[in-house]
């Protein structure tokens, strides 16, 4: 189930940039459920933009005993995904000026 949703966003992302790039709502609701193993793998690949930047890991820890994954979306814009303790995405939230008109 997960490899099909992986391809599933994969697809939608690669089909969005050849035409226009995802809003950011349209790509955070899609990752919502997920495993954050899954965004992991996309922000490692050798064309993200975190690769082309040079981004280290970013993680911090939330009161309520969940975690945040941060994934470098474009300049000056993060996002801040919430993950369980199962590492399923339950949340996000942008994060910076370069977001606003996201």
């Amino acid at each position: 189930m997960h490899i099909k949703r992986l391809l599933l966003l994969t697809a939608g992302i690669a089909a969005c940039s050849a035409s226009q790039i995802p809003t950011l709502k349209a790509y955070g609701d899609s990752a919502i459920g997920l495993n954050v193993a899954t965004i992991r793998t996309l922000v490692e690949r050798p064309n993200s933009y975190a690769t082309r930047v040079g981004w280290q890991e970013k993680t911090y820890p939330l009161p309520n005993g969940h975690w945040v994954y941060v994934e470098p979306d474009r300049p000056n814009c993060e996002i801040h995904y919430e993950v369980n303790g199962e590492d399923i995405i339950v949340g996000y939230t942008p994060v910076g000026r370069g977001c606003k008109y996201q």
